[in-house]
């Protein structure tokens, strides 16, 4: 509670002051003596109260001019940066990054690494290397974005605007529905649709601790309000920083040198009136101790109001969409609309009676007790040509069958984050540091109607005597008044007679009766290090210590316990006339069931509620991910050759990683049929999966050693041509070692073009829920293909199914190539282009593999050699193929046995000019910056050798475009995100079960608009800004879920840009004090 009150008192702190802003344009009072470009940019930038990202290995020796007077921002840097041969690479009116000027670039030295030496401004160090310190010499492609272009179009939260973005595909957005097996209110990164667990999030250069199971990162837990600006590796990089980084590195860099107070507030809502949103942040900072220390602090709350799927117009019941078919050329994947279960109703649906109730069969309940018709409505599956064909699917289209009424789009969700950091120079080439991080959030939506439902894993049997039903039901029903057992060890059960089966979905008591999800995830986080140089500023060097918790705690609403169900159907009647449990009027079980409550389900809202919270019941798991991680690096020139100097440096890191769950589910697996007459054995415990106990740990170390070597210089075709190469060892306690590399080129041919590429091999350590998650156990019938039978078949009886992880599994290991180049024509001032090519290559990804017919033939055709025959336990050798050789347990593991690549283009483009340049008279400034990826080949897998190719179906070209215009106090911005369309044809890539009657999906265009104004209130710097998310309310691309028999209009590939949230308006304040 202490925890919370902390945070809702920072938060009302920051809302009761006013926000923050970019730079105002207007004239301001300016005075910087002549002197080196490393003391008077730092002093340019705090005195225009903006943030300037230099290369500061080439500050040094540059003297700049004086400048003294009321100017204007432009043109106070124009004239301090007279004959440095510095110019403006890019100005956002929030960042401004100077370079060297292209014909006067020298060949790159590394005076820092990442946060090395105390340094009086930002430096820009480029995510990707270690020894390259200017992004023109970059070979690994590398995307910069600001911070503030981010928020200028989206300001709910970063990640939302790093999301927009073509390279990012199938990342999960914070809120997004789940059904409580995993973290859902997190906020992950997918570049490349390649998977979040091969995505490297770093926060200032360090790895960031765990959120989920997967090893991915809640990026939302990051401190928003002091990161500077967001670097996105587009290539492998784990030889610089190791495992996870297969696809590439994002890196959020933070601003260290932070001075004075900012300030940012802002609301949203959505076109429907709701989502009701409130961001709040402050950040502030000071030098203490003469200039020697620093400290600054952020806080930060933001709150969103659930989303229901009725409020948008494809969520209304009449517009449930439903994937239905098989895929086959008879029976084709079809989409249809109104979606409707055929074999359950609201108030409950008889059919499946035993011995057959004609009077009764397929007649529901409209109200307690009573029944009446019921319409299946038109069956779903049609064939090639529209026509109606037998309903595979278990969907129709309208009739009174159940749906899902309370679902919801986006969960409800509020989330508090604390970061503060504190250094101190303790001597000239030695600063120390100290930061910390806090933040908690917290989640809660509706998932799914709570059911009875004929079907595997259900509780639906009742007695046609059940004493809620009235005398002329039972008897339309032909009750015998018997109440035969159910047979509780086989499988499936075998129904008893004078029984009947139900289908309904339970709203009668309205959203209370869905199944809910709520998560509150907490992270906690230290670092101390010392950043330092040496021979006189020749190497740099670092030493790290990361302590780092991520603590989950997720609920599950409405978890369906199966015995206690079983128990509830089973309802008599006492002599004193009142209706009770079966298996609380029985000597041998009355203790155990003494709290049972006998469940009427008979009619819409004849569930009372004591009855639902018996059989319906609150289960949860928390999960602890905790990385201790030390490290340290050294970096600098260590020769001169012919072409440059040559930089090295050397690294090392340990981590100690741990993972814990523990849960409140019964450590009991099956249910108990004890005193139970109806009541299948072979079910688990509760009709949703909850994650078992676990403790894990693992631990790491590694060195590695990265050089930049140039080779040519200054001959014809050849400015500059440099090498950069890089090596990683790396020792996994569990896994054992790795080795990854990287050969990497940067070719200068003129000043204005250059090429660059990399080949590398890159891991992907298996988590420590890959290696060690604990078995969830299901009993079903399995025909096992090692017994031969006299007749010629083989012998099916029922056995254990268990799922879990895997402590021999191994890193995958990619190969991953990029080529392209960079081009800055000085016939078009202000534009640079750049193109690149990649492709990434997994042989031994990991992949799970479940028994099947396919993986037993494989074992029975290797003799037992096979690495799939481990799926099968058996109590004897491989060559007894009698029954008592019968498989007791079958297997379902990841192996590294699965094959996946992605190969595609990038292309970026970035343009500045002045009205000016156009017309005399004219005035203001315009930026445009377009960002393209073409990507043919979405991660197509094979799962194991001779297993059909399956692929995404998603977008393969996607592009994003910012334009700004600004004037005076004025900016207009807008950005356009465009995504292709696609085919639905997923795997297996088998033309015989991949028939879509309509397999297209349309593209989509969303276009947002920003306006904001500058001005200032008694000195301090005000920004208004109004902020339009998709302004012509775009519709997502309608793709039901690939889940046959389930509808989710929203769920729409690429969910992470095609947003089903439709137009959102944000209206907001900034301030800088």
């Amino acid at each position: 509670m202490a925890f919370k009150r902390k945070y809702w008192l920072a938060c009302g702190v920051a809302f009761a002051t006013l926000p923050p802003l970019t730079a105002a344009a207007e004239p301001r009072s300016i005075n910087i003596p002549s002197e080196e470009a490393a003391k008077s940019i730092p002093e340019f930038a705090r005195q225009e109260n903006i943030q300037i990202i230099a290369p500061v290995s080439q500050l040094h020796g540059i003297k700049t001019q004086a400048v003294s007077g009321n100017l204007e921002m432009e043109e106070a840097l124009a004239r301090l940066l007279v004959g440095t041969g510095l110019e403006v690479a890019s100005n956002d009116r929030a960042t401004i990054v100077l370079r060297r000027a292209v014909a006067a670039a020298p060949a790159p030295t590394i005076s820092d690494i990442a946060g090395a030496g105390p340094a009086p401004s930002e430096i820009i160090i480029v995510t990707g290397s270690r020894v390259i310190s200017d992004i023109a010499y970059a070979p690994t492609p590398v995307t910069v974005i600001s911070a503030a272009q981010l928020r200028a179009t989206t300001p709910t939260n970063l990640p939302d605007g790093l999301n927009k973005l073509p390279i990012f595909q199938g990342s999960q957005i914070i809120g997004r529905p789940g059904d409580g097996q995993q973290n859902f209110s997190s906020n992950t990164l997918n570049l490349r649709n390649f998977g979040v667990q091969r995505t490297l999030v770093l926060l200032d250069g360090h790895r960031a601790t765990p959120s989920n199971s997967d090893g991915s990162v809640d990026v939302d837990t990051l401190p928003q309000m002091l990161i500077s600006r967001v670097d996105i590796v587009t290539g492998g990089a784990s030889a610089v920083y190791g495992s996870d980084a297969v696809t590439g590195v994002v890196n959020f860099v933070l601003d260290k040198k932070l001075s004075g107070l900012k300030l940012d507030v802002n609301s949203g809502i959505s076109t429907y009136a709701d989502a009701a949103s409130i961001n709040v942040g402050a950040a502030g900072g000071t030098d203490l101790f003469g200039g020697r220390g620093h400290i600054e602090a952020a806080l930060e709350y933001r709150r969103r109001d659930p989303v229901n799927q009725s409020a948008r117009p494809y969520g209304p019941p009449a517009n449930f969409g439903a994937l239905v078919g098989t895929g086959t050329a008879a029976n084709p994947f079809n989409t249809i609309a109104n979606g409707r279960r055929p074999n359950s109703s609201f108030g409950g649906l008889i059919q499946g009676c035993v011995p057959t109730c004609p009077g009764a069969n397929q007649q529901q309940f409209v109200a307690t007790g009573v029944l009446g018709p019921f319409n299946p409505g038109i069956p779903g599956a049609t064939d090639a040509n529209g026509n109606p064909t037998a309903g595979t699917s278990n969907l129709n289209s309208g009739g009174d069958g159940a749906y899902s009424p309370y679902g919801q789009v986006f969960n409800g969700y509020r989330q508090a984050t604390i970061f503060s950091r504190f250094s101190y120079d303790l001597a000239d080439n030695v600063t120390f540091y100290l930061q910390g991080q806090g933040s908690e959030a917290y989640s809660f939506g509706w998932y799914f109607p709570q059911k009875i439902q004929p079907g595997a894993g259900q509780a639906d049997l009742f007695y046609k005597n059940n004493p809620f039903l009235p005398a002329a039901v039972q008897a339309q029903l032909g009750n015998n008044g018997t109440n035969p057992l159910q047979l509780a060890n086989a499988s499936p059960a075998v129904q008893p007679s004078n029984t009947f089966q139900l289908g309904e979905f339970l709203v009668g008591n309205g959203q209370t009766e869905t199944n809910a999800t709520g998560s509150v995830n907490r992270v906690l986080s230290v670092q101390a290090g010392l950043d330092g140089t040496v021979m006189a500023g020749r190497f740099g060097w670092n030493l790290f210590y990361t302590h780092g918790e991520n603590r989950l705690a997720v609920d599950l609403i409405n978890n369906q316990n199966l015995q206690n169900m079983y128990a509830a159907e089973d309802a008599v009647l006492k002599p004193d006339g009142t209706v009770a449990c079966y298996a609380a009027t029985q000597s041998l079980t009355a203790a155990r069931y003494a709290g049972c409550v006998p469940i009427n389900p008979f009619g819409p809202t004849a569930v009372t509620q004591n009855a639902f919270n018996y059989v319906f019941q609150t289960t949860n798991f928390h999960q602890t991910n905790i990385l201790d991680n030390f490290g340290g690096s050294i970096a600098g020139k260590i020769a001169d050759d012919w072409a440059g100097p040559i930089t090295a440096a050397l690294s090392g890191e340990m981590r100690l990683n741990s993972y814990d769950i523990s849960t409140n589910v019964p450590s009991s697996t099956f249910v108990d049929c004890t005193g139970l007459r109806l009541c299948n054995a072979t079910l688990p415990s509760y009709s949703q999966a909850v994650l078992q106990p676990v403790h894990a740990s693992q631990n790491v170390w590694e060195l590695a050693l990265e050089g930049d070597v140039p080779v040519i210089k200054d001959v014809p075709l050849v400015q500059a041509f440099n090498l950069n190469l890089a090596g990683r060892y790396t020792h996994y306690s569990v896994s054992g070692p790795a080795q990854t590399w990287k050969i990497g080129f940067n070719w200068n041919v003129v000043d204005t073009l250059r090429f660059r590429g990399t080949t590398s091999i890159d891991i992907r350590a298996p988590t420590l829920d890959d290696l060690f998650r604990p078995a969830t156990l299901l009993q079903n019938v399995f025909t096992d293909l090692h017994v031969d039978l006299p007749d010629g078949t083989h012998y099916a009886g029922t056995t254990t199914f268990s799922t879990q992880g895997n402590p021999r599994l191994v890193p995958e290991v990619a190969r991953a190539y990029t080529v392209g180049a960079v081009w800055t024509p000085d016939f078009v001032p202000g534009l640079s282009m750049s193109l690149d090519y990649y492709r990434i290559h997994m042989s031994n990804a990991i992949g799970q593999i479940a028994p099947s017919t396919t993986i037993q033939t494989i074992c029975e055709q290797s003799g037992g050699a096979s690495i799939y025959c481990a799926n099968y336990q058996r109590p004897g050798p491989f060559g007894d193929r009698t029954i008592a050789n019968f498989a007791t347990r079958l297997l379902t593991f990841n192996l590294n046995t699965a094959s996946t690549r992605t190969e595609g283009w990038d292309f970026e483009s970035n343009y500045r000019w002045q009205m000016a340049d156009l017309a005399e008279g004219w005035k203001g400034a315009w930026t445009a910056r377009l960002l393209a990826t073409y990507q043919p080949v979405i991660n197509k897998s094979v799962l194991f050798p001779g297993a059909p190719f399956t692929r995404i179906p998603d977008s393969s070209t996607r592009v994003t475009t910012f334009l700004n215009y600004t004037l005076d106090d004025w900016s207009v911005g807008l950005e356009d995100s465009w995504v292709s369309g696609f085919s639905q044809v997923a795997g297996p890539v088998t033309p015989a079960i991949n028939n879509w009657v309509s397999p297209h999906v349309h593209s989509w265009n969303q276009l947002d608009l920003n306006i904001s104004r500058d001005f200032r209130i008694e000195g301090a710097g005000m920004t208004a800004y109004f902020v339009v998310q998709n302004l012509f309310n775009a519709l997502p691309a309608y793709v039901p879920n690939g889940t046959i028999g389930q509808w989710y209009p929203v769920y729409t590939s690429g969910y992470s840009v095609q947003s089903p949230m439709g137009r959102y308006l944000s209206i907001g304040l900034k301030a800088n004090l």
